[in-house]
């Protein structure tokens, strides 16, 4: 073999080794890219939905939005026919006045009946002192035992008299309903009253958040039972992405920690996301139904995406959106977690309290 020649060979052999090191190193580098910055392309853009359905039933006789369209919290969607609940309060309000008039009856009746305790108290007492006066008169013939036998059943006749009369003044107290300062008999009238004015309230169906309204297939005159769903509004308070990680890119994600998430709709610019939070369980892979026995109650179920081989388990991770788009529930995105990022715990609770602030929805004429 010539000088050439071998020197030919050793430069191919130094040419192999250094893109074979070349390799192992972008092998290593994607690593550990991959590890500090865990990614998926398995992502769904969400938002809380709440279903809108009234608490009473009735036919819709006014609907005041449209499909897609955008409402404020307490504003009116529709309407109820509240003539069967107005009847229904005007029937326990005549029905709270009659039993006011009751009342009044029975406190006459508690104050006629102690008058007859006192009537029956000094007749007993007078009974009493009379048998007391001719008792010692009969030691010395001055009465005769007849009239003595006679002033003491008359005595205890009179003591009988109060007992019955006293016992007739707690069987009004009783009729009354007085408990703790407070007539029961009025207090359920006054409650049967409100519950009748909340069931008026009731037909005037309120936006519970700010959103946008969605699947709304009615017109007015559909009968709206109580209860049922008859469409929804995507809450826009809080917007987040549920993005599907396999279990073995989930060692270092933390909740806190910033991510990249690139909208399918528009992938030039990312928007800036927060993990809020990594499930603790899900439905296994080989699970039949959502029905099986074992009290797990509603879990998250991540379909595999092939099922002739042995997958890692994807958890759906929940990541908040920061800053206002035009977003849409159920696009799709992708997700890459900066894992060396701090942790934004406050602004994690501030959209935490948020989601749990509550709703009550306007009474009467409020």
């Amino acid at each position: 073999m010539s000088a050439l020649a071998a020197s030919r060979h050793l430069v191919v052999w130094i040419l192999r080794a250094a893109i074979l090191a070349a390799a192992g190193l972008a092998m290593l580098s994607v690593a550990s890219n991959l590890r500090i910055f865990p990614r998926t392309e398995d992502a769904e853009v969400r938002a809380n939905v709440v279903g809108v359905a009234p608490q009473v039933g009735g036919t819709i006789v006014r609907l005041h939005v449209v499909d897609n369209q955008k409402v404020k919290t307490g504003d009116l969607l529709f309407e109820l026919d509240a003539r069967p609940y107005e009847a229904e309060m005007a029937r326990a309000k005549a029905q709270l006045e009659l039993v006011g008039l009751e009342v009044k009856a029975l406190r006459d009746d508690i104050s006629a009946a102690e008058a007859t305790v006192r009537d029956r108290q000094a007749k007993a007492t007078y009974a009493a002192s009379h048998y007391e006066r001719l008792k010692p008169l009969l030691q010395g013939n001055f009465t005769s035992a007849d009239r003595v036998q006679r002033a003491q059943s008359e005595a205890e006749s009179s003591r009988a008299l109060v007992r019955e009369a006293e016992a007739e003044v707690e069987r009004a107290r009783n009729k009354l309903g007085e408990f703790e300062g407070k007539n029961t008999r009025i207090e359920q009238a006054a409650a049967a009253l409100r519950d009748a004015e909340l069931k008026v309230s009731f037909c005037k169906i309120y936006a519970p958040c700010d959103g946008t309204v969605t699947n709304l297939q009615i017109a007015p005159g559909t009968y709206a039972a109580t209860g049922e769903q008859v469409f929804s509004l995507v809450d826009e308070s809080v917007w987040f992405v549920l993005a599907n990680f396999r279990e073995t890119d989930l060692q270092r994600v933390r909740p806190g920690q910033s991510a990249r998430v690139f909208l399918m709709s528009d992938r030039r610019e990312p928007v800036e996301g927060i993990v809020q939070g990594i499930p603790k369980a899900v439905y296994p892979l080989g699970t039949a139904s959502q029905a099986t026995p074992g009290g797990e109650g509603i879990f998250s179920r991540v379909q595999p995406t092939f099922d002739f081989i042995e997958l890692a388990q994807r958890f759906p991770v929940r990541i908040l959106l920061k800053g206002q788009r035009d977003f849409r529930m159920g696009g799709r995105a992708a997700v890459v977690v900066d894992t060396r990022s701090e942790g934004e715990l406050e602004l994690l609770e501030k959209s935490e309290s948020i989601e749990r602030k509550g709703f009550t929805p306007p009474v009467g004429n409020e």
